[in-house]
């Protein structure tokens, strides 16, 4: 093997293993709570019969260190208030939960060895196989996270209260994001409608 080979294949080897020390090792060093607004709707139903409102209130994202302490996974505890009332007959289901998105995950890691062809003075050509590592990334998805739901009380406020709800997230190598949602699907003996409220984008 020639001393270019040489050097190229170390300096490659040495590229790989920081990069995936990066990814592996980029963690939050300590917990970190922050307060989200608050948002509400007012929605009116065709026809007029129905007017309710939906709202979310005292949302609260405590980021966490992982347990596992690598940076590829992500923690936090979510609290928040979901609201809804609708006015006079109509009944329904009110619903909190998050939507959380990954930029790209990580698929398997692949060990194996790639063949170069060396070329020698005085001698035929030889096949040196070379050790690889692989970090197989896939697109990002975004999930839906169903939290809790209730029954909605005609003319009557119903409320969710949700506490330091665990989300994780695993094999994601970018930015974690999260929104919480609160829909409302009202119905009467004429019409069913729905509405909802979405917080602030955050990440993780």
């Amino acid at each position: 093997m020639s001393c270019n080979h040489v050097r190229a294949f170390v300096v490659s080897g040495c590229a790989i293993a920081t990069c995936a020390l990066a990814i592996g090792s980029a963690t939050p060093s300590r917990a970190e709570i922050i307060s989200m607004a608050p948002h509400e709707r007012s929605f009116v139903a065709p026809g007029g019969d129905i007017q309710f409102v939906v709202g979310a209130r005292e949302e609260f994202i405590s980021r966490l260190p992982p347990l596992n302490q690598m940076g590829t996974t992500r923690e936090a505890l979510v609290s928040v208030v979901g609201y809804g009332k609708a006015d006079g007959a109509a009944a329904g289901k009110l619903r909190v939960g998050y939507h959380v998105g990954c930029a790209a995950t990580i698929g398997p890691l692949t060990l194996g060895a790639t063949p170069h062809l060396l070329l020698g003075l005085g001698a035929g050509p030889s096949v040196d196989p070379a050790p690889t590592i692989a970090l197989n990334l896939n697109p990002g998805e975004v999930k839906e996270v169903p939290i809790v739901d209730k029954d909605i009380v005609p003319g009557k406020l119903t409320q969710l209260s949700v506490r330091d709800f665990h989300i994780v997230v695993n094999s994601c190598s970018g930015p974690v994001s999260i929104r919480e949602y609160t829909y409302a699907d009202v119905k009467s003996a004429e019409v069913d409608d729905s509405g909802a409220v979405f917080g602030d984008p955050t990440w993780l």
